[in-house]
């Protein structure tokens, strides 16, 4: 068999096995239906921002997170869990299902644009038809303006900033941005004292109490561990075993942060709503690493290798994994046992999971990128299909990369034009130290003819 037979015939099997993962999608499986939950949820979706790799404490012991560690301990952690290396292209991927590169260049990076039509169907609204009481506390960033707010995407309840990173004091955006003003209840603007870790906190404990009829959709994107950083003495001084002043501080964020997680877990356990509510974290992106600061509200210090994400390479914004390999967990012990799952897995599929095991059947087709990776929590597969993991960051398309497999490349682009493609073997090289390109041209072939497809569904930029 010629190289250009074998490639054609690996092509073939590749989009064989995308194809069963999105035929799932498209009502519940007789698998799903044994081994889901007996009734509809509650959802608890927690994300946090920019937080590294190297920054809970499941994976750095120095990290005090006593209450993501015990979410870890009684679930399942998962080990390979990818997203996009920003904040608005991973809430996007998550509330559409889609990779941000199919609905625009505007939604390949932070931005306050509206990222997508208002009658899209979104995570929120798709849960609403499903009877649930859907609320967001925390970060948007998909729209920051009113007309283009949570409660026009299927949100009940809305809380936080429409924009992006605020001062933890102060509430406000960037100060010289027209997107300044932000803190909004429900499309109102309001002005509150407090930090905001603990005000959108407050508001998710307070809605998580108050009696639903049905099940319900909380969705918590939390503006920490972003800068700008504020942080009491208290959380200070329970991370004093950091030498370095600018480590200390982000420790500090998040151990806060993991204080705050655990009123919400505690909520649910008051409430007698334990057993039949699902908690997913996961972070946004991958350690920012160092800031410039004087970007928002003062005070907003300039801040020194504060975050970390190693021992993998990269950072936020850039496609290694250190940009896009992140902390994950689910959280369900009435359904799941505690274990690990290394498959790997992406932002994007959650949408189609949800629907999978909720029973949503969706009048057309929504595009999704994503797959049902339910039966893989739930079994501990480890060994499933090989699948797609694409990656696309910034307008221009600065930072391409694709997984298929153990295997993936990445390449960057320069102001002299994209580097060469880069190959590695991340069963054997996680850590993305031996580049495989010049060695192993046909597997470079492979995964370059697996991206120009995927590439060939993107969104075309506008003339």
């Amino acid at each position: 068999m010629n190289n250009k037979t074998s490639r054609r015939n690996f092509l073939r099997y590749a989009a064989g096995i995308s194809a069963i993962g999105l035929v799932g999608t498209a009502s519940c499986s007789k698998t799903q239906q044994k081994t889901g939950p007996s009734k509809k949820p509650n959802i608890v979706f927690i994300l946090s921002d920019d937080q590294g790799w190297n920054d809970i404490g499941y994976h750095n012991s120095k990290i005090k997170t006593p209450h993501l560690d015990g979410l870890a301990r009684t679930g399942v952690e998962l080990d390979t869990h990818y997203v996009q290396p920003q904040c608005t292209p991973t809430r996007v991927a998550l509330m559409t299902g889609r990779y941000p590169s199919r609905i625009g260049p505007h939604c390949m990076h932070a931005s306050n644009d509206q990222a997508y039509p208002i009658g899209t169907v979104t995570m929120a609204t798709m849960l609403k038809s499903l009877g649930y009481k859907t609320a967001l506390s925390g970060k948007w960033h998909m729209g920051s303006k009113m007309k283009w707010g949570p409660k026009h995407h299927g949100f009940d309840h809305s809380y936080g900033s429409l924009a992006g990173a605020v001062g933890m004091y102060d509430h406000r955006y960037r100060p010289k941005s027209p997107y300044a003003k932000t803190w909004h209840r429900n499309h109102e603007f309001v002005e509150e004292e407090g930090h905001a870790t603990d005000l959108v906190t407050d508001e998710a404990v307070k809605w998580i109490k108050t009696e639903h009829d049905g099940p319900f959709f909380m969705y918590v994107p939390y503006h920490s561990v972003h800068t700008p950083l504020v942080e009491e003495d208290k959380w200070l001084k329970m991370n004093s075993h950091f030498a370095e002043h600018d480590r200390r501080l982000y420790a500090a964020a998040v151990t806060h942060m993991d204080h705050c997680v655990g009123r919400i877990v505690k909520a649910i356990d008051d409430t007698g709503q334990r057993d039949n509510t699902l908690i997913v974290f996961i972070s946004d992106n991958g350690a920012q690493v160092n800031h410039r600061g004087n970007t928002y509200p003062p005070p907003d210090p300039k801040l020194k290798n504060f975050s970390s994400n190693a021992p993998l390479r990269g950072q936020k914004t850039q496609a290694y994994e250190g940009g896009i390999r992140v902390p994950a967990l689910v959280n369900f012990p009435s359904v799941l046992k505690p274990g690990k799952v290394t498959a790997p897995m992406h932002i994007v599929d959650w949408m189609p999971t949800f629907a999978n095991m909720l029973g949503y059947k969706a009048s057309q087709s929504l595009g999704w990128d994503g797959m049902d990776i339910w039966p893989i929590i739930i079994s501990k597969i480890k060994n499933p299909p090989d699948r797609t993991i694409y990656t696309v960051w910034s307008g221009d398309r600065t930072w391409e990369a694709l997984r298929y497999g153990d295997f993936k490349i990445v390449r960057r682009k320069t102001k002299q034009g994209y580097k060469p493609w880069e190959l590695y073997n991340l069963a054997k090289d996680p850590n993305e130290k031996n580049d495989l390109a010049g060695s192993n041209p046909q597997k470079l072939q492979e995964l370059v003819e697996l991206f120009e497809l995927e590439k060939k569904k993107d969104a075309k930029p506008k003339s």
